[in-house]
């Protein structure tokens, strides 16, 4: 069986080199957050009819480029459930293979239309894996425990005692507009994580929710799920949405990325994500800065 795995392995690499023979071929994916549509007057920062315009455009320049994949981390539309019918059309145009995270306002639209959610967006499952190259994409639903989403008797409960085990230690992550990851699905990733390890594997986690960020906008279990992904050399880096005015850290040489929401600001917010054997190189448009990132 070890001999399989190291073939196996191999086999990966080999897949993976470039013709030219300079080294593995580097992956490149777009990638944008809280587009956040919603016909209706702009609040604040917020521009939500300016977000076709600005999806538009998007679209645009991913279908201009050779991308291997094009990400979405969550929040398509504020809270109707009829925008769904202009952002969806404007997400099929993507050439590249499109892969979708669930955020707090997909869930917030009435309660009759909640459970047919998924077959309507086109999501087969809520966590899951993309592998491009020797990178591999693993996709949390941070909607797992949610005030929004639809929950079963064990998920009301699971998120309960999360959310009182925070604030008696006077952590505010416990609010209705964030999200947690449940008991299942922490089991899942360990066992995600351990696979990556063994097949040398890179690995990005993706979920809507940050992990340490300003304004109580942090997942519920943030400490939890960041203690679990740093014990693993293969996790290079953590993408987020969210939190709109975005952050960047880095912890224990994971990078922390949250992008800037589209919908904030007449400013368009996306980028290009290049992810090489030691560097991930992100081209950010409009207020999305670029960042040269170095990987362990």
């Amino acid at each position: 069986m070890k001999n399989l795995i190291v073939t196996l392995s191999f086999l990966l690499t080999l897949l993976s080199w470039d013709s030219s023979g300079q080294g593995i071929k580097p992956v490149r994916i777009g990638l944008f957050t809280d587009c956040q549509y919603c016909n209706c007057p702009e609040s604040g920062k917020r521009n939500y009819k300016l977000s076709l315009v600005k999806l538009d455009s998007c679209v645009s320049l991913f279908n201009s480029m050779q991308l291997d994949g094009v990400f979405h981390l969550g929040d398509m539309i504020d809270h109707d459930v009829r925008s769904y019918d202009s952002v969806l059309p404007r997400f099929s145009k993507i050439n590249a293979p499109l892969h979708l995270l669930l955020g707090n306002h997909d869930y917030m639209i009435k309660s009759r239309y909640k459970a047919g959610l998924l077959d309507r967006i086109g999501i087969k499952e809520e966590h899951y894996i993309v592998d491009l190259g020797t990178w591999r994409f693993i996709i949390l639903n941070g909607d797992d425990l949610s005030f929004t989403a639809p929950q079963n008797k064990k998920q009301k409960q699971e998120r309960q005692d999360m959310v009182n085990d925070q604030y008696s230690q006077l952590r505010m992550n416990g609010l209705p507009w964030n999200g947690g990851i449940g008991s299942e699905q922490m089991r899942w990733l360990e066992v995600k994580l351990n696979e990556s390890e063994r097949d040398l594997m890179k690995v990005v986690v993706m979920c809507h929710f940050p992990l340490f960020t300003k304004d109580n906008h942090n997942l519920f279990n943030n400490r939890e799920l960041f203690h679990l992904i740093s014990r693993y050399n293969c996790v290079k880096a953590y993408f987020n949405g969210h939190y709109h005015s975005g952050n960047y850290k880095v912890r224990d040489g994971i990078h922390l990325v949250n992008f800037k929401g589209m919908v904030d600001t007449e400013q368009n917010a996306f980028a290009v994500i290049t992810l090489t054997n030691d560097s991930i190189l992100i081209k950010g448009y409009g207020r999305e800065p670029d960042r040269h990132l170095k990987i362990k």
